[in-house]
């Protein structure tokens, strides 16, 4: 079963206690980094950028998300380049993860 967009924001609002209103919003990387740190713990989340508005900010999220998912031997590839764009079908493609 596939979720819908309305499905993913919901589990993803209530899990992290936060308020998107857009799958888009989880572009910038730090909602992605809270779920990671919400399994595991450890991330650092001192490094991610909450707040981030710029490109550059975002990748400098996805990185940390990247050095998890290496110290954590999740081999999965991360999209970066296509993430940042903020696009719907990148967004939701790793919510569903």
């Amino acid at each position: 079963m596939t979720a819908s967009r309305t499905d993913l924001l919901a589990w993803l609002n209530e899990l992290l206690q936060i308020n998107y209103t857009k799958v888009e919003q989880c572009g910038t990387g730090g909602a992605y980094c809270q779920v990671l740190d919400s399994i595991y713990g450890d991330l650092p989340m001192n490094k991610v950028k909450m707040n981030a508005k710029h490109e550059y900010e975002y990748v400098a999220n996805y990185k940390v998300m990247q050095n998890v998912f290496k110290a954590k031997k999740i081999d999965k590839p991360i999209p970066v380049e296509r993430l940042v764009k903020c696009k719907m079908q990148y967004v939701s493609c790793v919510l569903s993860w």
